[in-house]
């Protein structure tokens, strides 16, 4: 990916209607068990944009109430902008401060104010397997990131200032994204400090799911990630709320990490998918912690038989 400028949008475009290029930003201030973001795509054969911030918490988990929801389905694309530098009129702002690197993300509205630096901590990690594994399509043409990051800044939530200091992870992607066909699967992430993190994803049916891809970094090397399994150990009403994962990299380098879930939010971005997205705690094991998110996602028909049980 060195030779690609991952800030904007991609050189080789096709004219699907479906082809899209998406961004997302976590945020967290875990000891309140707070978790945020702010995702965002393109459709730029639309002229669309859809997106905006998220913050929620073990209050509320859904859009009508959890903290905040300002997550916008149809907007025109603001014109001139880039894939990282733009303003919606929804008050909506990111803006490259460092190529690669350094990211300014704001919102200005009565009940909800963002002004978050988003610093990355290493460079990004190509794991391009994501969406062929979750939805069959094709590797065409297509392109898709992980970064860590840490953020820094306020959010003014209806008067109360909040200071945002969290390890984070990014992401971005580019090729045609159509939904209809995705399978279960999970994607998550932990890190612990700036030598010490995980990101993957599983993909099966049942309490035991396959590491399909992501990367492990111990003692500041990073490697990708070859294979591994999550075995769930405490089932939710409506996600994993305790998992047990094993992770295998290309150094053949393993760890045994044990997981908790808790702050669920339940968010339909994408027709006929169901994804619960919750702040996650990661035991690396010798006392060493650190927190992320995930986000379980499956076929809207099959999460609805299960909790209708």
């Amino acid at each position: 990916m060195s030779n690609v400028d991952l800030d904007r949008f991609a050189p080789t475009r096709t004219d699907d209607p479906y082809w899209n290029e998406s961004c997302w930003f976590s945020f967290s201030i875990p000891e309140k068990e707070i978790h945020g973001m702010v995702y965002y795509f393109f459709r730029p054969n639309m002229n669309l944009l859809m997106g905006g911030p998220v913050l929620w918490d073990g209050s509320g988990a859904h859009t009508w109430d959890c903290l905040y929801y300002d997550w916008h389905h149809f907007q025109t694309m603001p014109e001139g902008g880039e894939k990282f530098d733009f303003r919606s009129h929804t008050s909506f702002e990111v803006r490259v401060l460092e190529p690669r690197r350094k990211y300014a993300l704001k919102y200005d509205q009565p009940d909800f104010r963002m002004d978050l630096v988003w610093n990355g901590i290493e460079e990004p990690h190509h794991f391009l397997g994501m969406e062929i594994e979750a939805t069959g399509m094709s590797a065409d043409n297509r392109m898709h990131f992980e970064q860590m990051g840490r953020v820094t800044g306020t959010i003014e939530l209806r008067g109360e200032t909040m200071q945002v200091d969290s390890y984070a992870l990014r992401d971005s992607s580019w090729g045609v994204r159509q939904m209809d066909g995705v399978k279960r699967g999970s994607y998550f992430w932990a890190v612990a400090d700036p030598d010490n993190a995980f990101h993957t994803q599983v993909m099966g049916e049942g309490d035991e799911m396959r590491v399909v891809g992501g990367f492990l970094k111990l003692n500041g090397e990073t490697a990708s990630l070859v294979g591994g399994q999550r075995l769930i150990t405490e089932m939710g009403k409506v996600t994993p709320r305790l998992f047990d994962v094993t992770l295998i990299d290309e150094k053949g380098r393993s760890i045994a990490i044990k997981a908790r879930t808790c702050s669920d939010l339940m968010v339909n971005f994408y027709p006929r998918v169901q994804v619960v997205w919750s702040l996650l705690e990661a035991d690396f094991g010798n006392g060493m912690k650190g927190w992320g998110d995930i986000q379980e996602f499956q076929p809207l028909e099959q999460f609805r038989a299960m909790v209708r049980l």
